[in-house]
């Protein structure tokens, strides 16, 4: 079976909140496995998260995301080249960590736009640096997994078949898609033949509802998902990521303007079953 975890901001309000503190909370609902991210940066407390994993036997991923200041798609030569070397911290933050990926957006900076109408230049600049830092990626045992996310966050690639040309272009073994049903749900013609599309390049995989609640929210068949994920054979985790709370800056981050979810720890307690049940 799949392992199921949760992005632990589930739970909490702040960008810089101690994400250790709800480790407990997670592994008390029944998860396997704890997302923790990088968004604050790669100085992230790893020898209490380690403890605390440890302590409680849970798996941990890691997901970040990339600074405007450090955009590795920038034209900037110095802007590009403190990308690169940010990207590179933050791979060897999540190998200390235990993380086998490093996922989410390290390809390029979230909800930013370029004013260029040729857009190319940017995605050409994004592979060439995800290929070099893939090499740090693959000494230290890491898979980089790039998130493919909706057209109102990014433009680089929305769909799994320009991901795979994306996978294509960087060329290195290390880096891998990650896929989300949420935004699938938006992108995709057929959200398993995307998947079975996907194929061995899966390397990370969040679960959500359409309306971005947790899994058993919305409208997504949660049954031709597991079908295209056992025809694959993928064998990684299922995470759980949504952000239900419009008064934390973790919700109004993503746009969640009305609660999500009327009781946390339920609604992932009912989602987690919902997955056990039907996906994993």
């Amino acid at each position: 079976m799949r392992p199921i975890g949760i992005e632990i901001f589930y739970w909490l309000h702040n960008w810089s909140d101690f994400q250790p503190s709800a480790f407990a909370k997670a592994q008390k609902i029944g998860f396997d496995a704890v997302e923790v991210s990088l968004v604050a940066g790669p100085d992230t407390p790893i020898a209490a998260m380690r403890t605390e994993l440890d302590a409680l036997g849970l798996k941990v991923f890691a997901s970040m995301g990339l600074p405007l200041d450090k955009d590795i798609t920038s034209p900037d030569a110095s802007t590009h080249r403190a990308g690169i070397e940010y990207l590179k911290r933050c791979v060897e933050t999540a190998a200390r960590l235990g993380s086998p990926i490093l996922g989410g957006l390290p390809y390029v900076p979230w909800l930013h736009f370029p004013t260029e109408r040729d857009l190319r230049p940017f995605r050409d600049r994004s592979a060439r640096a995800i290929r070099e830092v893939a090499t740090t990626a693959s000494d230290l045992g890491v898979t980089i997994c790039i998130e493919l996310i909706n057209r109102f966050e990014t433009y680089i690639f929305n769909t799994v078949e320009e991901g795979m040309d994306y996978l294509a272009q960087v060329d290195h073994p290390a880096v891998r898609l990650q896929l989300d049903t949420y935004h699938m749900n938006m992108e995709e013609d057929d959200l398993p033949a995307a998947i079975r599309r996907a194929g061995s390049k899966l390397g990370h995989f969040h679960c959500a509802d359409s309306n971005r609640k947790p899994p058993g929210g919305g409208h997504i068949n949660w049954s031709p998902i597991k079908d295209a994920l056992d025809d694959i054979q993928y064998s990684g985790p299922l995470v759980i990521e949504c952000f239900p709370n419009p008064s934390a800056e973790t919700g109004r981050t993503v746009n969640t303007w009305r609660p999500l979810v009327s009781d946390f720890d339920n609604a992932a307690a009912a989602a987690l079953s919902l997955l056990r049940r039907q996906v994993s």
